[in-house]
């Protein structure tokens, strides 16, 4: 068993203007199948188009305002939404809100996380 606490470990800023920040909770060396992240997307801030490499994500929404974005799609998440994204699948996030948005994403396999432990501290 492994266990951990939010606030426990660092967190890491996405290396672009207006990125979120991420914390490792279950950190690619601790399980060969999954890994967690806690995300913190500032007001006005996310993420480019992207895709996640091998690992299929699922991201469970907090709080605040997340907007999704695949191709001419796009969603704004409630608290409480769960999205399922298939391996290959391109999406961009951003924050329409005044607050910080918070998410939990799970990815399978662990590879996606890997990228993340390499962006500097926050």
């Amino acid at each position: 068993m492994y266990l951990t606490r939010i606030g426990s470990t660092p967190r890491r800023r996405a290396p672009i203007p207006g990125g979120p920040t991420m914390e490792v909770l279950v950190a690619p060396e601790t399980s060969d199948t999954i890994a967690m992240v806690q995300v913190w997307i500032p007001p006005g801030g996310g993420l480019p188009e992207h895709d996640h490499g091998p690992s299929e994500i699922v991201l469970v929404h907090i709080s605040g305002s997340i907007r999704l974005r695949q191709g001419d799609e796009q969603h704004d998440l409630a608290p409480g939404a769960v999205a399922h994204l298939a391996t290959g699948e391109r999406v961009s996030l951003t924050n329409p809100g005044t607050d910080h948005a918070v998410m939990m994403i799970v990815a399978s396999p662990p590879d996606f996380i890997t990228r993340v432990a390499s962006w500097p501290a926050a």
